[in-house]
């Protein structure tokens, strides 16, 4: 075994460790790359292919995995307890008026203040929609039917 191959020997396994120390993806691409490196070695190839080729194959796995991994991590996020509160239907207990920003409404059994999203004034007992937050106050739509 030549000094190159212990090189990449102990890079492969010392970025294999500090990946699986994190929670996110950070080094595995490099991995990959010092993995294919290390197989170059073994055929004695020079130290700059051997450092081309690492490069090269972290480059590749970098732009070609990198966009599906943060795909597949946003899909599967779970939404926090205000996030989940956006698109349910909530009740006016309280008339919205659209001058005054006042009004309130009920949802899963919690009264929040209200704002109508379109400016238009929204009679008690209405269901409407959340569409966002806006610090403590639900901006809401009239529900469509």
């Amino acid at each position: 075994m030549t000094e190159l191959t212990v090189f990449w020997t102990a890079l492969t396994i010392a970025l294999i460790i500090v990946e699986a120390n994190t929670a996110y993806l950070v080094s595995i691409w490099f991995a990959g790359g010092a993995f294919a490196a290390l197989i170059s070695s073994l055929f004695e190839i020079e130290f700059l292919w051997q450092l081309f080729i690492f490069i090269l194959i972290t480059t590749i796995l970098l732009f070609t995995t990198k966009p599906l991994v943060k795909k597949l991590r946003t899909k599967n996020a779970e939404k926090t307890n205000i996030d989940a509160i956006i698109g349910k239907t909530a009740i006016v207990t309280e008339k919205i008026g659209c001058n005054n920003s006042t009004g309130a409404v009920k949802l899963d059994g919690k009264t929040w203040s209200a704002r109508s999203k379109t400016g238009i004034d929204i009679d008690e007992g209405v269901p409407v929609t959340v569409e966002e937050i806006s610090g403590v106050k639900l901006i809401v739509n009239i529900k469509e039917v």
